[in-house]
């Protein structure tokens, strides 16, 4: 009993701990490595790092590259996003071979648009180059993630409400797939 109360001790002084740096001296997350330094900022409330751009989501954007029926796989950072696109392009596939060809990499099939791609980059700039980029094999990344062969595409984001607008009124009839993870094991 000593032991348990003795570990309850350790966490909540390690969490008072985090919560007082992300409170009065957030970048020192920063002096982490990766993953640690950007799960202990957002987790203490902090906007997204500076290389995630949630212009692709705004409501008088959103409807001018999402079709009906596009699937968006929302999860927080670390928590099996992977995982989740790899069972929804599954799911979209029926388990056919058809992956062998148009899945040769999960971030081809299902791009992270809100990962900003170049430094100074827009979000303008960035949507004309997943329609026109060309690939070493000679195909238009294009073909791989909005694929006629495909009932329906598969975005993936680490954004959630109100960022998202899974609520929007009109416009596009897009679901969304979230998911949550319990944070020790995320960070573990």
């Amino acid at each position: 009993m000593a032991l348990i109360k003795n570990v309850g001790k350790a966490v909540l002084g390690l969490a008072v701990l985090i919560g007082s740096i992300g409170k009065f001296a957030p970048h020192l997350f920063f002096d982490l490595p990766f993953p640690f330094s950007v799960i202990l900022w957002v987790t203490t409330g902090h906007p997204m790092p500076m290389y995630f751009m949630p212009d692709a989501w705004k409501e008088d954007e959103i409807d001018s590259w999402m079709k009906d029926g596009d699937l968006v796989v929302a999860t927080g950072v670390k928590s099996g996003t992977t995982f989740m696109l790899y069972c929804t392009h599954q799911i979209r596939t029926k388990g056919t071979d058809l992956d062998d060809e148009l899945f040769p990499d999960v971030s081809l099939a299902t791009p992270w648009m809100d990962l900003k791609q170049s430094r100074t980059g827009s979000w303008a700039e960035q949507k004309d180059r997943y329609n026109d980029t060309v690939l070493s094999n000679g195909r238009k990344l294009k073909e791989y993630w909005d694929n006629p062969a495909f009932p329906f595409r598969i975005f993936k984001s680490h954004y959630a409400p109100p960022e998202l607008p899974v609520r929007k009124k009109g416009g596009k009839k897009i679901k969304y797939l979230a998911m949550a993870r319990n944070g020790l094991d995320v960070a573990a």
